[in-house]
């Protein structure tokens, strides 16, 4: 029985303790930055089996890192996002996230155990993964990831790929202010936050038809005022700019500053922007990407294929810029099934989640082996990932 054969039984042997976690998380949904249940959940598992934790590490209270060194070697990270979204829960299946990471560091330090290897196996847990500001960005200016060789994570989609693009992104909120009266009474004494946010939204959609295809610029305004017969003297909005590339991200994001500014400036209020982070685009390691659909294949993963065509964004490009990372994601939901959707809740909590969830941890916890036991395989990975800085 090959090394592989090994992780794959040791990983089915724990797949109802994997499974009680993923429902736990599932059941127990916790906004970013509140995860209080499910870092407590997945800490225990990991102390449970030998894994030394540090909890709240880069300043994030419910973020943790587990670590089981043996001796010297590469250090190989699994990630686990375990944020649910607002009224919604789990529809981008985090418990899945969590419990693969979960899953594959255990199997993987049994196996460097078993056979005497050195390197060390973590798993970090990244919180807030679907609000601002990007965690995994900032984890790496903190230094969590420092002394990392390789990153993973497995997420679920509507197919079996690889890597693929991501877009990079700027985030705002724009606060404008003005001057509050009587709507009716006397209203030539007010001037309109509101009136700036609405001139605002509609320089924004001009400028749409001058910007490059793969820009996206949406928003809310989060603050519209308080009752009709008042001029709103505060009114604010929040807004994601995104692209292919920071470069031209950069030049986008300048102009759309400027919407704002002029809104304010038509109006005679007064605007404050604030930025919330910047999201970073993929690196690709190919090399790395292939191994892991090889490894999905003998997995049993259905439907492996190409990346689809939509474009989304995850602070775990930021983490690509930083060494490299690389993202499974597995079959979860039907073809075509967009990610937070009931539908995605739904199959997270059932058995297409289970079958996700192994495939998940069984392909990383096969690459992770790989990266440890063949020095030429992590040589390439890291020559690859340096030919694209």
């Amino acid at each position: 029985m090959s090394h592989h054969e090994d992780l794959h039984r040791a990983i089915d042997a724990m797949a109802p303790n994997l499974w009680a976690v993923s429902s736990f998380i599932h059941a127990n949904p916790e906004l970013g930055h509140h995860e209080v249940k499910a870092q407590a959940r997945l800490v225990e598992e990991l102390r449970g089996r030998g894994f030394t934790v540090e909890e709240g590490i880069g300043g994030f209270p419910t973020s943790f890192r587990a670590t089981y060194a043996a001796g010297s070697g590469l250090v190989v990270a699994f990630v686990a996002e375990y944020d649910a979204l607002p009224e919604m829960g789990h529809g981008c299946g985090h418990n899945l996230i969590c419990s693969a990471a979960l899953g594959a560091a255990i199997a993987l330090k049994q196996a460097v155990e078993r056979q005497k290897l050195g390197g060390t196996v973590m798993v970090v847990g990244t919180p807030g993964e679907e609000v601002p500001p990007p965690v995994k960005g900032l984890m790496v200016e903190r230094g969590v990831f420092d002394g990392v060789d390789v990153a993973m994570i497995a997420h679920g989609r509507d197919r079996t790929c690889a890597g693929g693009p991501l877009l990079a992104v700027d985030a705002f909120d724009f606060e404008f202010r003005g001057k509050a009266a009587h709507a009716s009474a006397s209203p030539e004494e007010g001037v309109s936050a509101l009136d700036a946010a609405i001139l605002t939204i509609h320089a924004l959609e001009l400028l749409r038809e001058h910007v490059r295809s793969d820009v996206r610029i949406h928003g809310i305004i989060t603050d519209g005022g308080q009752a009709p017969n008042v001029v709103p003297d505060r009114a604010a909005m929040r807004y994601y700019v995104r692209a292919l590339d920071r470069p031209y991200l950069e030049s986008v994001s300048s102009r759309v500053e400027a919407c704002a500014r002029a809104g304010a400036h038509a109006t005679g209020t007064a605007v404050t922007i604030t930025p919330l982070g910047k999201w970073e685009p993929r690196r690709n390691v190919d090399v790395l990407n292939r191994r892991l659909l090889q490894h999905a294949a003998a997995a049993g993963a259905h439907r492996i294929g190409e990346h689809p065509p939509s474009l989304g964004s995850a602070d775990f490009g930021n983490l690509s810029q930083h060494l490299p990372a690389a993202t499974l994601y597995v079959e979860l939901v039907p073809e075509g099934v967009a990610l937070h959707t009931p539908e995605v809740v739904a199959a997270a909590a059932g058995e297409p989640g289970r079958r996700a969830l192994l495939i998940g941890a069984k392909t990383l916890a096969a690459t992770a082996y790989d990266l440890l036991m063949d020095p030429g395989f992590m040589a390439e990975v890291k020559e690859q990932f340096t030919a694209l800085s």
